[in-house]
């Protein structure tokens, strides 16, 4: 197929990695991909060894001349589909569906009240939760959108091998005998870091010996004070260990010994999803969307949301059991290839390509 990407985003996050995946998974698997994307955005310098065009556009919907140019380009490559990713995409993609006549899918990663989903040929909702929100507040007709997760590239079993967990652990100054927890994310309260810096306490005092590597960006904004401040006033702010993400995250997960994701309203957890790739037992909330990434006590533990005390309790349980440890890593993996690896979403994203396509062609 020809396909169109737009992506609005210029900086990287969750939301641009997705699609950025999607991208190379698409191109990997013989498609024709065109990448709309605005000027100066990451993920256009991502592609630029794939076999990916790429076209840098603003997506300003007026005056319509990129609507236009846009709308040619599709003519002119006869794309099949056009696919977006963030609001200012979405809005551009539904305004080229009626300037290109081309169908147009859109992948809703957030929950917010918008014209533009209801014109849409399909959405693809990453949970439940989210089909749900589209479908009741954005009217998104039943037959109009359809839940399909996100995924992330699979790691080979060995991440986890002894020279790269030792390695890693050296660079971050932790011990080989120490239980490190990890969490992936920028460093905010959406993230729920400070329910987390606020267990340590009582972490500490069953494993004395116990770490939390803070994977995120190198920014230091007024939140990020907040829990510094908190880590110190607690006493466990030298348990703390600041790290930018790598480009690899292979040997970080590595030196893991669980992952943990304290989020109240997280919708497209693709940092859980590289834990459980890993194979890391993995803790995370209850809430809407991260429920539907975990199955309680098989695959991993849930919380509920914003509890501090609940989470220290069973982060505590998980490091004084190795077993439980271990089952639940091996589950998790296991877990992440039938329903969260590329071989498993790609094709049925592609099969929502094919027909909104094969309806168009139809009409």
């Amino acid at each position: 197929m020809n396909i169109m990407e737009i992506v609005s985003g210029k900086r990287v996050n969750s939301a641009i990695i997705h699609p950025l995946l999607l991208t190379r998974e698409l191109a990997r698997r013989g498609h024709r991909v065109t990448l709309v994307c605005r000027p100066g955005a990451w993920i256009g310098d991502q592609v630029a060894e794939d076999p990916v065009e790429v076209i840098r556009c603003e997506l300003t919907r007026w005056p319509t001349d990129e609507l236009r140019r846009i709308a040619q380009v599709i003519r002119q490559q006869e794309i099949d589909v056009v696919h977006t990713h963030m609001s200012r995409a979405h809005a551009f993609g539904v305004l080229l569906r009626w300037f290109a006549r081309t169908p147009s899918v859109a992948t809703a990663q957030s929950r917010h009240v918008q014209l533009h989903w209801m014109f849409n040929d399909r959405v693809i909702a990453v949970s439940d939760a989210t089909r749900r929100y589209h479908a009741t507040y954005n009217l998104v007709r039943d037959d109009r959108i359809v839940t399909i997760p996100n995924f992330v590239g699979d790691r080979p079993r060995n991440v986890r091998a002894e020279v790269a967990r030792e390695e890693t652990r050296r660079e971050l100054q932790l011990a080989n005998d120490a239980i490190v927890l990890g969490m992936l994310g920028e460093r905010t309260f959406a993230h729920g870091l400070q329910h987390l810096v606020r267990a340590l306490p009582r972490i500490v005092q069953a494993a004395p010996r116990a770490s939390l590597v803070v994977i995120g960006q190198k920014t230091v904004d007024d939140q990020t004070s907040e829990v510094h401040t908190m880590a110190a006033k607690l006493g466990v702010a030298d348990r703390l260990v600041w790290t930018a993400p790598p480009s690899d995250l292979s040997a970080l997960l590595a030196a893991l010994d669980l992952f943990v994701m304290p989020s109240a309203n997280e919708v497209q957890p693709l940092a859980l999803l590289e834990a459980m790739a890993a194979g890391l037992p993995v803790v995370t909330t209850s809430a809407a969307g991260m429920a539907e990434y975990v199955d309680h006590g098989r695959t991993g533990l849930l919380v509920r949301p914003d509890d501090s005390e609940v989470l220290a309790k069973t982060i505590v349980s998980l490091i004084e059991d190795d077993n439980l440890r271990i089952r639940l890593g091996a589950e998790a993996r296991k877990h992440f290839r039938r329903r969260f690896s590329p071989e498993t979403v790609v094709p049925a994203i592609e099969g929502v390509f094919e027909d909104v396509a094969s309806q168009r062609r139809a009409a």
